[in-house]
């Protein structure tokens, strides 16, 4: 097992915020208001299938409780989800998981933890939703440094997260149902952060990595308010790859 490396006190205290939020979740629905809804995880999927294809392992990078990990074992033959609490891996474990399905515990700042993952699983695509948008904008580019180490030469990267809209939107739908229990939550242990479009291509440098695609769509939940509407959230994506000439740079230095 990987375990997560912190470098310092906002690491360590991130770290220990995830692990309480986590260990405190019980099996009330909605608790885990982000929990994507079926229609999201496949809205996603036309997005990156093609170029993911079936021929590299898939990493569900900051992976919860496994549901997103679980949906993707459907579509790929070998998936891992890695996630810094190990009290999610543990729900994620506990779960009825597909055969192709394992958790680790690996924290998305570690670059040396997800090169070593890379060393067991070789060339990995990756798939985040909602991670980089969660970290301080000083942890972000060593989870990009992460996800670079599981891509290798080969992989490709999809990441779905949420943009400065988010926060008009949750500031509507709080005035006109209040504070949902689990985002209230949320909020006390590690309150959502953003990331536009321009911020979440440019955590990506240009002479290392090609930006393929970017859009705009939701975060469709499983949260239902009061009123039967289902929480959704503005969210954007990207997909992107490593460039062929960095990779091919990287071989020959290996060799």
């Amino acid at each position: 097992m990987t375990t997560p490396k912190t470098t310092g006190t906002a690491d360590q205290d991130l770290t220990l915020a995830w692990e309480r939020w986590w260990a405190g979740i019980g099996q009330t629905p909605g608790e885990v208001v982000w929990e994507a809804g079926p229609g999201d995880l496949e809205a996603d999927l036309d997005h990156f299938a093609g170029t993911f294809g079936p021929a590299l392992p898939v990493v569900d990078l900051g992976c919860g409780d496994g549901r997103q990990t679980r949906f993707l074992a459907r579509h790929f033959p070998a998936v891992v989800g890695v996630d810094l609490s190990a009290a999610a891996i543990g729900r994620a474990r506990a779960a009825d998981n597909p055969a192709n399905a394992s958790y680790q515990v690996l924290d998305a700042r570690d670059p040396a933890g997800a090169a070593r993952l890379h060393g067991e699983l070789g060339d990995a695509n990756v798939y985040i939703r909602g991670v980089l948008q969660a970290l301080p904008p000083a942890s972000r580019p060593r989870a990009v440094q992460a996800a670079a180490a599981l891509l290798g030469a080969a992989g490709t990267l999809f990441a779905k997260e949420l943009p400065p809209q988010a926060a008009s939107y949750f500031a509507a739908l709080i005035e006109r149902h209040g504070l949902p229990p689990g985002l209230a939550k949320v909020m006390r242990h590690v309150p959502p952060g953003q990331i536009s479009l321009p911020e979440l291509a440019g955590l990506f440098p240009a002479d290392r990595f090609e930006v393929v695609s970017t859009g705009t769509s939701r975060m469709h939940t499983v949260h239902t308010l009061p009123g039967g509407e289902v929480i959704s959230v503005p969210a954007i994506w990207a997909l992107i790859r490593p460039r062929k000439t960095t990779a091919a740079a990287r071989g020959h230095q290996r060799r």
